[in-house]
C-alpha cells in the first residue's frame, strides 16, 4: 500500500492547498511534542518561532520546492508512524526520540534535524520500504 504523502504533487499547489498542508504538518509536529525551533528547522524555514503561528491562521506555506518536499516527507513519516503505532498516539513521538540502530544509534529526530531533507528521506525509507523502490 502506498502512502498518501507519496502522491502529493508539490508543483503548482494553490495557496489553499499550501495552507491546508501547513496546518496538517504543524498539528502533526505538535502531536510529536516538537519545539517551535525544531518545527522551523524541519520545515527549512527561517525566522522566529512565533512566525509559525501565521501558518495556522490562513497564511499559506511558502511556494518553495524545498519546504514543500520537507512537508511531503514529514507527512509520510507521520503516516508511517501511525501505521506502526495504531493504538498508541504517542508511540511516534517516543520512536522519534529514541536511539535507533539503523541511524548509527542516533534518534531519528536528530537525524532529520542534522541532515535535513536527506535525513528525513532516510527516516521515511526506514519506516516505509515502498519509499526505496524508485
Amino acid at each position: 500500500m502506498t502512502s498518501v504523502a507519496q502522491h502529493i504533487n508539490i508543483e503548482n499547489l494553490s495557496d489553499q492547498d499550501r495552507n491546508r498542508l501547513g496546518e496538517i504538518v504543524l498539528d502533526q509536529m505538535e502531536d510529536w511534542g516538537l519545539s517551535k525551533d525544531h518545527q522551523l528547522a524541519l520545515l527549512g524555514l527561517e525566522g522566529k518561532s512565533r512566525s509559525l503561528s501565521r501558518y495556522r491562521h490562513g497564511h499559506p506555506l511558502p511556494d518553495d520546492p524545498d519546504v514543500l518536499e520537507r512537508v511531503r516527507h514529514l507527512l509520510g513519516i507521520g503516516e508511517a508512524l501511525r501505521g506502526y503505532f495504531p493504538l498508541n498516539h504517542k508511540g511516534g513521538s517516543v520512536w522519534l526520540r529514541n536511539t535507533n540502530k539503523y541511524f548509527l544509534k542516533k534518534p531519528p529526530l536528530r537525524m532529520m534535524l542534522e541532515d535535513g531533507l536527506i535525513g528525513m528521506h532516510r527516516v521515511w525509507v526506514n519506516l516505509d520500504c515502498t519509499q526505496g523502490w524508485d
